[in-house]
């Protein structure tokens, strides 16, 4: 039963913190006007591409996905 608790817990507290992040990058990612080009400050060609809540959610599962095979090695050593 307590472990069943645990598994609650940690799944909870894993979809808290991605909601976090999917909500905070959306946030963020308020459109802008152009840039001002003066002779001081060159934009470059401004095709620049915006990385939000995609990259976030690749990293969060990545990690997710290394705790995951770290902890299965540790347990196959037992």
């Amino acid at each position: 039963m307590k472990n069943n608790r645990n598994i609650f817990v940690k799944t909870l507290c894993t979809l808290a913190i991605i909601f976090a992040i999917a909500c905070t990058t959306s946030l963020s990612a308020q459109a802008q006007g152009p840039p001002e080009l003066t002779l001081d400050n060159d934009t470059g060609s401004g095709d620049s591409i915006p990385l939000d809540g995609g990259l976030a959610i690749l990293l969060v599962g990545a990690a997710a996905f290394g705790i995951k095979k770290l902890r299965g090695a540790k347990k196959e050593k037992l």
